[in-house]
């Protein structure tokens, strides 16, 4: 499957049919063996087994086999091959004699149906997939071999009766009455571990090389590129492009769950086009497409995936800004503190630092964060203070001692910049984020950024609603009372103060079944750790350089 072409065809002949025929054959496999099942229904599982199985035996391969069901529901190649194998060796029963002939046109007829399905699972095994479930397999055939010949009492030349009883429960062995059942046990345990790994979906992807962030960082720059566009330069992401190459999306795979962080960057000409690469990379990887952050006009693009507005985005306009009105006199009571407190401030290339002015800045991020690491993912980047990312400026607030006590991060996107960090020191005087965000402000003004992107306001609506339900007071309770932690709240009333506009964020995700997978990625993702980056012995001047700046 080619990048960016459509998947129309997987939704006009969908898969359900054929997964649901297997979760009914598996549920007539494994049912009978179950203690008090009618012995009609024992007759019924003749169609599709031939022979009698052994209780265990029908149980795990029913256990199988609901697995295989979910991997024709996920185009799992694996799975299609696991239900050729399965009908071949019925064939291969009744053409030995140990089956009933009256089954060979039956599955015949059910083997000529999966060939003609066959081009409809273009999910393939990952080759370490693949690795991992011979190395699994020929360990479990080694193990139980030396096992049976150490303790279970069986001679060499039993070996391959050993290895033939890892496949059914109760096979003749000579040597300990209970090497038998153990050995139909590892088999069983043995299948559905072997199952499991091949409809696994692919493993994450390294993070994109060095030639793809260059290429990435002069999408970025695209004067269309939205203001969440400097966080796809994360050193964590891996890219999908657009197949002009124009817009690529960043994304982090979680749990199997691939997360893309805000729309495409580059030019929103060829968006439609990324996010159509994005979602066919997930369906032959196997992953499920989500995206953390997607702005409302980009919605269409997802076509039938679901949506959540967990959000907006905080914006204000430089052109718009203003410190006069009464509405804005908290702010300036708030600035007005600060140089009545002595406290200076300049805005620097955060690559034209000093290695000791960022030694200082970094201990200042350390004890505004209590020592704890940087998390984020969407509206966050990483390697803070090194230089490493293009286009980023640090606003940096002086006590009265000269000493750093405050600072904010912003890098450039578009026609805007993007707040990024902000830290400062425990005790500094109040305000002081205040006044370096007025400062940003005005420094976006004189620079042409049309836009400056700060906080993110999570569950805005509810905590403006002037009128809640039931439901509503339950949820604004529970933000109220986790805000020490998440800060939601708090967060909120201090971008109110500077009288913003909002852009709405959504979560867009493939199904309400991914909903407990998407939650743990999402999760893992905003609140995970982050490295800290360490101060260097001098400024990393070249990293920019090398990202096109």
């Amino acid at each position: 499957m080619q990048p960016g072409k459509p998947l129309a065809h997987t939704a006009v002949r969908p898969v359900w049919p054929l997964a649901l025929v297997t979760a009914l054959v598996a549920l007539l496999i494994a049912v009978p063996a179950l203690p008090g099942s009618p012995q009609w229904l024992g007759r019924l599982s003749r169609i599709v087994t031939g022979s009698p199985l052994a209780p265990a035996h029908a149980i795990a391969l029913g256990l199988a086999l609901a697995l295989v069901a979910r991997g024709v529901l996920l185009l799992r190649r694996a799975a299609w091959y696991g239900l050729v194998v399965l009908v071949g060796l019925g064939l291969l029963a009744v053409v030995t004699g140990e089956d009933p002939l009256w089954r060979l046109p039956i599955l015949g007829a059910v083997l000529g149906g999966l060939w003609l399905e066959r081009d409809r699972f273009p999910v393939r095994p990952h080759h370490e997939r693949v690795r991992t479930a011979v190395k699994t397999g020929a360990l479990l055939v080694i193990a139980a071999i030396a096992v049976s010949l150490l303790f279970g009492g069986v001679s060499v030349r039993s070996v391959g009766a050993v290895a033939a009883g890892l496949g059914s429960t109760g096979a003749p062995l000579d040597g300990a009455s209970w090497l038998p059942g153990l050995l139909g046990l590892a088999g069983a345990a043995g299948l559905l571990v072997l199952v499991t790994t091949l409809l696994a979906p692919d493993p994450a992807p390294p993070p994109g090389d060095e030639r793809e962030r260059r290429r990435v960082a002069g999408l970025v720059a695209h004067p269309g590129s939205d203001t969440l566009a400097p966080f796809a330069l994360r050193r964590d992401k891996a890219y999908v492009f657009s197949a002009d190459g124009r817009a690529a999306l960043g994304y982090r795979v979680l749990f199997g769950v691939a997360v893309a962080g805000g729309d495409p960057v580059g030019d929103p000409a060829s968006y439609d086009d990324a996010v159509r690469a994005f979602l066919a990379m997930c369906r032959t990887a196997g992953w499920r497409p989500a995206v953390l952050g997607a702005s409302d006009g980009l919605l269409p693009a997802w076509g039938p995936c679901r949506t959540i507005g967990f959000g907006d985005e905080v914006v204000v306009r430089p052109g718009e800004f203003t410190l006069t009105g009464r509405r804005m006199r908290n702010v300036r009571q708030a600035v007005k503190r600060t140089e009545n407190a002595g406290v200076t401030s300049r805005i620097v290339p955060e690559r034209e630092l000093t290695p000791a002015l960022r030694g200082r800045l970094l201990d200042v991020a350390s004890r505004s964060l209590g020592g704890a690491a940087e998390r984020g993912f969407s509206m966050n980047l990483d390697e803070l203070l090194t230089g490493y990312h293009p286009g980023a400026v640090v606003a940096v607030a002086y006590g009265e001692g000269k000493e750093p006590i405050a600072f904010q991060r912003y890098v450039a996107a578009g026609q805007g910049i993007s707040l990024d960090a902000m830290r400062r020191s425990p005790g500094g005087p109040n305000g002081v984020n205040e006044r370096l965000i007025v400062e940003m402000i005005e420094y976006a003004a004189e620079h042409g950024h049309g836009v400056v992107s700060l906080n993110f306001a999570a569950f805005r609506e509810l905590l403006d609603s002037g009128e809640r339900g039931l439901l509503e007071r339950a949820g604004y309770q529970a933000l109220h009372l986790l805000d020490p932690w998440i800060a939601v709240e708090s967060l909120y009333l201090f971008n109110k103060k500077f009288r913003p506009s909002y852009k709405p964020r959504n979560v867009v995700f493939r199904s309400w079944f991914d909903i407990a997978l998407l939650a743990a990625a999402l999760l893992t993702l905003e609140f995970g750790r982050t490295r800290l980056a360490q101060p260097a012995a001098e400024p990393l001047t070249e990293p920019v350089h090398h990202l096109g700046r």
